[in-house]
């Protein structure tokens, strides 16, 4: 499992534009058959959010900018730099649980999916099998054969 991007297939397997869409397509459509995966992937995604509202809220003196009559014109160049800190905080942390989301939730139906379409890829680790023995063992992770050439779609027992 990749933790900067996820990895759907095999980079050597390059579908053209068509069928890459056909079988994200059909990925997609079979998220959308088990809640249990959209509610995962929502409660991942919208984490970094929660996050950053309850940083503002623990640290609410972080964000204002205080006028004094000392000093009329306030400097803005620490709340800039607090704000724009805070934002590539958020979207670091964003991405990351986007990815972790995305391997968690919807790698496995992407798999399925490229399956269902018969090609012989690893389910664990998306490596593309040898097309003249697909029955084989992987040669990357060594997962075994019974489960590299799933013919159940809805099956979801492919241990990761």
């Amino acid at each position: 499992m990749n933790l900067l991007w996820p990895v759907f297939h095999d980079p050597s397997y390059q579908p053209p534009l068509a069928e890459r869409l056909a079988f994200h397509w059909q990925a997609n459509l079979r998220m959308l058959r088990r809640p249990r995966d959209i509610v995962l992937f929502c409660l991942i995604s919208f984490s970094p959010l929660l996050l950053l509202i309850g940083f503002q809220t623990l640290f609410p003196g972080l964000y204002s900018v205080s006028i004094t009559q000392a000093n009329p014109t306030p400097n803005m160049a620490p709340l800039m730099f607090t704000a724009l800190v805070t934002l590539l905080v958020f979207l670091v942390l964003q991405h990351l649980a986007f990815v972790l989301a995305i391997n968690l939730t919807y790698l496995h139906h992407v798999r399925s999916a490229l399956l269902d379409r018969g090609v012989p890829l690893c389910p664990r680790c998306a490596q593309l099998l040898p097309p003249e023995t697909p029955d084989a063992g992987c040669p990357e992770c060594g997962h075994p054969a019974s489960l590299a050439t799933m013919k159940d779609s809805e099956s979801r027992d492919v241990d990761v």
